[in-house]
């Protein structure tokens, strides 16, 4: 292996030199005979990590098995506690609804609905400053405050006694929220090649699938408290996870990684090594400059659009997280039963999302395929809820339960955003926009499950089933033009006969003045798949 001083490996990053210096606020700089791009222009944050390695010879499998398993050890931990910790937080009002928090806070039906509405209003509001302060500052560490944040925010609730408190603090909880999924995909990306990061993103959804089993203990153990008594069950319920937050918060300032570059527990050369195994993903890690032609390049890519839309219809579903207590209860159980009766749907992510990952393991370019498979069987469930005799309460119930097989489908097609889109400001704001169309969907989906279609609610299951099928030819459509796109490079490279780069150049100033190009893989350029030829879309 080569080597290089120290210097290098602190370099600042750098930027592509052929781009209009406008968009850069710099000029940029020629090389005699080589595009060079000047590291205060921003390329990726590991480009002088691993310049001079770019054609080493490829990590055998062994090391590289052994490299995974490690970051595994490291990262994947955090991820499976702060998730399941997420959804108990952002579904805590779902909780509280059999609780008493309706009763305690004299809410109407409306102005229940209208709470969680207000969580994702905080959201999207914030989702475009979150994109813009996570490429900014250390990302793990704005997501530490953040939760830290939520985690006061929570606790703040069991204080409250009416509408407007609540809708407030409602509103501050989705704020501080809305950066987690958006960061969690980026710092994936910068760790795991794109099928694995597919597996471990789903792996990580699926733990809402354990916050269900989790949230619903909870509820079980202060349902058993006096509802009379001060603090109130549903109080304990937000005290306790706020507590947890808090707890989660800590943990993550310290122990979660920045990216490869910063990563506390990789040795130098595991850092270089983790970087040449993620070139196949033509996706980069990192670049701290905000760039505006990626940002009207995002806003201008039709695929990100099609991910937008589907984000919005697809959790136009999600209004059943919200009253699921007030469902079941409608079935006609107590409280007690409710809270208990309330875990199987989290056992149906659980295994809908199991049976995703192992498929996408043995068919990595299955994401589309094995997402409109996940939500055929929501479909028949819509029907079973609409037409089965309303005496049939076991039938009800585990077509009900079956509802949550929905997340494969979902958590599929958020993997595929996370790799689809390259050039780090292009790559945080298409995430950004899937997560506005996950906000508008989540602020509608409560406000069709009103009291006069209860206990049946026809209007609100023929809504679901509508959004069902629309998902399944959104995901046709996104499918059919990835396809087309690759299928468009092919035919391009075999009429022109062109070979595409695989290196550039990067002008680096060391620490006596001198300057000197370090020869970099071009995916850490931080050049967008519109850019990068040699890109070819996951499906």
């Amino acid at each position: 292996m080569s080597s290089k001083p120290d210097a290098l490996k602190r370099a600042d990053t750098a930027s592509l030199p052929e781009k209009d210096p406008a968009l850069y606020g710099s000029e940029t700089h020629k090389g005699s005979d080589l595009d060079v791009a000047k590291e205060e222009l921003g390329v990726d944050v590991v480009a002088a990590l691993i310049a001079g390695h770019g054609e080493d010879s490829e990590l055998d499998l062994q090391e590289a098995d052994r490299l995974r398993r490690k970051l595994d050890w490291h990262i994947l931990p955090l991820l499976y506690i702060l998730y399941p910790l997420q959804y108990i937080d952002k579904n805590s009002l779902g909780s509280s609804a059999v609780l008493g928090i309706i009763p305690d806070n004299h809410l109407t039906t409306n102005q229940f609905n209208n709470l969680s509405t207000a969580f994702y209003i905080g959201y999207i509001i914030f989702v475009g400053p979150h994109a813009w302060f996570m490429q900014k500052f250390p990302i793990a560490k704005y997501i530490a405050v953040n939760i830290g944040l939520w985690s006061i925010f929570l606790g703040l609730q069991a204080t409250c006694h009416n509408y407007g408190g609540l809708f407030a603090l409602r509103l501050l909880l989705g704020a501080s929220e809305s950066c987690i999924t958006t960061g969690i995909m980026t710092i994936m990306t910068m760790f795991y090649t794109r099928v694995e990061s597919s597996r471990r993103i789903s792996w990580t959804f699926m733990c809402n699938g354990v916050a269900t089993v989790i949230a619903s203990f909870i509820s079980f153990g202060v349902a058993h408290a006096d509802p009379q008594a001060h603090p109130r069950q549903w109080q304990y319920y937000m005290m306790f996870a706020s507590i947890l937050s808090i707890i989660i918060c800590v943990v993550y300032f310290w122990k979660m990684p920045d990216n490869p570059a910063t990563a506390w527990f990789l040795t130098e050369q595991e850092k270089i090594d983790v970087v040449k195994r993620l070139r196949i993903n033509q996706n980069g890690i990192e670049t701290k400059v905000w760039k505006r032609y990626q940002f009207i390049e995002a806003l201008t890519d039709v695929k990100a659009w099609l991910f937008f839309l589907f984000a919005a219809v697809s959790n136009l579903q999600d209004g059943v997280g919200v009253v699921f207590g007030l469902i079941i209860k409608d079935f006609g159980f107590n409280t007690l039963e409710t809270t208990l009766l309330s875990m199987p749907p989290g056992a149906a992510t659980i295994i809908a999302v199991s049976i995703g990952t192992t498929l996408l393991k043995f068919f990595p370019n299955s994401r589309c395929a094995i997402a409109i498979f996940g939500f055929i069987p929501c479909s028949i469930c819509c029907f079973v809820l609409m037409f089965l005799p309303w005496e049939n309460k076991a039938g009800l119930l585990v077509a009900f339960y079956l509802l949550g097989t929905n997340s494969v489908g979902y958590i599929m097609i958020l993997s595929l955003v996370s790799v689809t889109f390259s050039g780090h400001t292009k790559k945080m704001t298409c995430n950004a926009l899937f997560i506005i169309g996950y906000s508008i969907g989540q602020m509608l989906c409560t406000q069709f499950w009103k009291q006069k279609y209860r206990p049946r609610n026809m209007v609100p299951w023929i809504i679901e089933l509508c959004t069902y099928v629309s998902d399944i030819v959104i995901i046709a459509l996104i499918w059919w033009y990835l396809a087309n796109e690759n299928k468009r490079r092919d035919a391009e490279k075999l009429a022109t006969g062109e070979e595409y780069p695989e290196f550039g150049y990067i002008e680096h100033t060391q620490d006596d003045g001198s300057i000197v190009k370090l020869k970099v893989p071009i995916q850490f350029l931080d050049i967008t798949d519109k850019e990068n030829k040699a890109f070819r879309y996951p499906s």
